[in-house]
């Protein structure tokens, strides 16, 4: 009897799993049609499109069957049923394919489905007032509603998904380099999002959707968020090449802790670090695992009380249980040592070791008007001239670079997307960078590292057009263009990289970083003795010149 009540409700379970996994399958296939129409057809302009998904949310859950849902499905394509067809003739090679694979679901019907195709080769002229083209062809998202204030709505969280997973899936210009199938991970994601009861549910359902894209400009803005609150393990520690080590620790008399500065890290409560940085990776925006690596800050923070941390000391395995500290009481007992004022955005050096002099630009401090006539003059001098662009720069590159670089020289074109044909996009001229007419006779060594990003990832490929340069240090974020927020309900707006960068023949930036010549990463040295491999390479270089 037991054995046969067991097997009775392994089968109830197994039928409602079943069930669960059949609405979900409709809620995928809606939110795409709902998506298409709002992009290719004029009509949802002229309504609240997002009112429309929110009144046939329960409907769609509740089908029986295939064709009871594509009643629905026809119902929602014959709001949009008039339209003059404007035929649309785009090349293969611009167009994101994987765009529009979703049609092919066999839950769609046939007739369904011709009357999508024809929509999508035949799409109406019209201006979408959910989306236009902005500065260098960007797209600006408006018309969109806020929802300001998070009321516990399945609807409405079920909404906030398809729309962030239809403006990626049409506008985003790295489309193609999404590495899991777009279409699963929006039905992987559904359940998280409509289950999500509380606002910091629903708050990490949208960070972990927007992770999936692999960008590291796929952040969240909110004024509103949990992770504010959580607290701190008192240590500070950096990833290098032999692993993670602790760097400061910041003890308290009262409740002092077996840490010390070049433990090596080994796990975090109970989980190795290879555990703990997957499930970073599904809260932090990353473009590539070498960028992740580096995101040390997610290590030291929790939502708990202690932290138990395991660490390695001459061979020999230590745990101990930390107490975390709250953000305030962390930033007024520890302080940071005060600098005596700030650091020079650049200096002309001598090599203790050759005796060359060299120049060296720190690009997060140098300003365009420092880059004045006297400074070139005082540049073209040296024979060397050390770039460090580990750091974010203030859009010095334009006035560096017409200071070193002769004439015009190509470094960069863009792809924008096709506001006209969503899911297609074409590319633009090339940018060009450089304009003395004495170009300067030396050798460029430019720093890279994780911290290179965006702009700076700009800066480096602008720079690579001199003749003479070379780049040093570790792979690049990997995330290059101009950042496009997505308005989201209950206050939160998503950010993606708007504009496709791409080397002059085409190589692309995005999840791989800039080209490098020489690769360096830092070990254990650079954390104990401040030993910079990076720059020691780049003035190696310059001894044996």
């Amino acid at each position: 009897m037991k054995r046969i009540l067991t097997v009775i409700l392994l089968a109830i379970s197994c039928i409602c799993q079943a069930q669960e996994e059949e609405v979900i399958e409709r809620l995928t296939v809606y939110g795409q049609v709902w998506g298409f129409l709002k992009y290719f057809h004029p009509e949802p302009g002229h309504r609240d499109w997002d009112q429309v998904i929110l009144d046939n949310y329960e409907i769609v859950k509740n089908c029986e069957n295939r064709e009871e849902f594509n009643v629905v499905l026809s119902r929602l394509l014959e709001i949009c049923k008039d339209y003059e067809p404007v035929p649309r003739e785009v090349n293969d090679s611009m167009l994101f394919h994987q765009s529009f694979e979703w049609i092919e679901n066999e839950l769609i019907s046939a007739d369904n489905k011709a009357w999508l195709h024809h929509l999508r080769l035949n799409k109406p002229a019209f201006k979408n007032k959910y989306i236009k083209g902005a500065f260098v062809g960007s797209p600006d998202i408006t018309g969109e509603n806020k929802y300001e204030t998070f009321n516990s709505n399945p609807a409405i969280n079920y909404l906030a998904a398809t729309r962030y997973w239809n403006i990626i899936n049409y506008y985003y210009p790295y489309r193609d380099l999404i590495p899991t199938n777009w279409t699963e991970v929006y039905r992987a994601h559904i359940p998280e999002f409509i289950s999500a009861s509380t606002y910091d549910a629903y708050y990490f359902a949208v960070r972990s959707l927007t992770t999936e894209i692999r960008d590291a400009h796929g952040f969240i803005r909110t004024e509103n968020n949990p992770m504010d609150h959580y607290k701190f393990a008192p240590f500070y520690c950096e990833s290098v090449r032999d692993g993670v080590f602790v760097k400061l620790v910041w003890q308290d008399t009262l409740q002092p802790f077996n840490l010390q500065p070049m433990d090596r890290l080994v796990a975090i409560d109970g989980k190795t670090l290879d555990e703990k940085w997957e499930e970073i990776s599904r809260v932090v925006a990353t473009s590539n695992d070498y960028y992740l690596s580096k995101a040390t800050y997610y290590l030291r923070i929790s939502d708990k009380d202690t932290m138990v941390i395991t660490v390695e000391r001459n061979g020999k395995r230590i745990t101990d249980t930390l107490v975390t500290i709250d953000r305030e009481t962390l930033q007024s007992r520890y302080k940071p040592t005060q600098s005596n004022g700030e650091k020079s955005s650049y200096a002309f050096l001598k090599d203790s070791v050759s005796g060359k002099e060299y120049a060296y630009l720190h690009m997060g401090r140098l300003k365009s008007s420092e880059i004045t006539r006297k400074f070139q003059r005082k540049l073209h001098k040296t024979d060397h001239v050390v770039i460090d662009i580990r750091n974010y720069p203030n859009w010095t590159v334009l006035k560096l670079s017409d200071a070193l670089i002769k004439g015009k020289r190509k470094f960069a074109k863009f792809i924008n997307m096709d506001f006209d044909y969503p899911g297609s996009y074409k590319w633009t001229t090339s940018q060009t960078i450089g304009n003395t007419r004495k170009e300067y006779k030396g050798k460029l060594y430019v720093l890279v590292d994780y911290n290179t990003m965006s702009q700076a990832e700009y800066t480096v490929m602008a720079l690579q057009q001199h003749p003479n340069t070379t780049v040093i240090g570790g792979q690049t974020a990997g995330a290059d263009g101009n950042i496009v927020e997505i308005p989201l309900p209950f206050g939160i707006r998503s950010v993606f990289s708007g504009l496709g960068v791409y080397y002059p023949d085409g190589t692309g930036t995005q999840q791989v970083g800039v080209k490098r010549d020489i690769p360096v990463v830092q070990d254990k040295s650079y954390i104990e003795f401040g030993n910079d491999l990076i720059l020691n390479k780049a003035l190696e270089l310059i001894r044996n010149e």
